[in-house]
């Protein structure tokens, strides 16, 4: 009998090895030692080797493989070498069936890499508008913060995907302080500048709808941060309360000042 036939045939019950063997389908002789070592002592008891599996199963969409793990114990919140949880590999693969019964089997759905990274940031990430409901209904954390890219609510609104961004607010999402709805300053003059409403958001970029000037009493240098044109001062072209500036995300001095609904309701 060939060897995989053999290990085949020895792992029939264990969904351990269906599950490793499914995940490794070039098993050498070398490594046969390793994957007897594996066998459980009767059939359905748990051994550590379920839960790598598991997360592999996942990943793979492999449902029947998932409910065996779980029933036969594996840990439903285990991770694999990178610190990902089957819950996060299944969301990141699109495998939407194996996500509901991680939920189910009440996985943490705001279990995160080793970066910060959630299922709920890889949903939105991917467009995955009916993943994401599924975590949020579960009680998923709407605003995680990623070092790197902010918030699910951001990251939807870079993306200009509207229903997503609706979904997220509906669950309490705010954002990093910069979404649409959320008052920013661009000081970068020493301190002085303006202040404004987002309007949009466009991957790097960010609309504005200026309220207020701050300071530039004898106008700021036109520059990056002002569309060329001077901030303040006298000039017939300069920034005035009510334009409309696109700005770089670099430009944004002061976030997360609040939205301008709550400053019209302030006393």
């Amino acid at each position: 009998m060939r060897l995989l036939e053999m290990v085949n045939h020895m792992m029939l019950y264990s969904p351990t090895h269906r599950a490793f063997l499914s995940c490794n389908r070039r098993v050498k002789l070398a490594g046969l030692a390793f994957v007897l070592a594996l066998a459980p002592a009767s059939p359905g008891h748990a051994v550590a080797g379920e839960n790598s599996s598991l997360v592999c199963a996942a990943r793979r969409g492999r449902t029947d493989e998932v409910l065996s793990l779980l029933r036969a114990g594996a840990d439903v919140d285990s991770r694999d070498t990178q610190g990902r949880t089957a819950l996060l590999r299944a969301t990141t693969a699109g495998r939407r069936d194996v996500v509901k019964i991680l939920i189910s089997a009440e996985a943490d759905v705001d279990a995160a890499d080793r970066n910060g990274l959630t299922p709920l940031f890889e949903a939105v990430r991917l467009g995955h508008i009916e993943a994401a409901r599924d975590l949020l209904e579960a009680g998923a954390d709407p605003d995680p913060r990623y070092r790197e890219i902010g918030t699910p609510l951001d990251v939807a609104e870079r993306q200009g995907d509207r229903d997503l961004s609706a979904l997220l607010r509906s669950h309490g999402a705010r954002g990093s302080g910069k979404s649409t709805g959320d008052v920013v300053c661009v000081r970068p003059w020493d301190g002085e500048g303006y202040c404004g409403t987002v309007t949009a958001v466009e991957i790097s970029h960010w609309m504005l709808r200026v309220t207020k000037i701050v300071g530039c009493l004898k106008g700021c240098t036109p520059g990056d941060c002002s569309m060329g044109r001077p901030v303040g001062g006298d000039q017939a072209d300069r920034v005035r309360i009510g334009d409309e500036v696109r700005v770089e995300g670099a430009c944004l001095t002061h976030t997360g000042l609040g939205s301008e609904e709550q400053r019209t309701r302030q006393p």
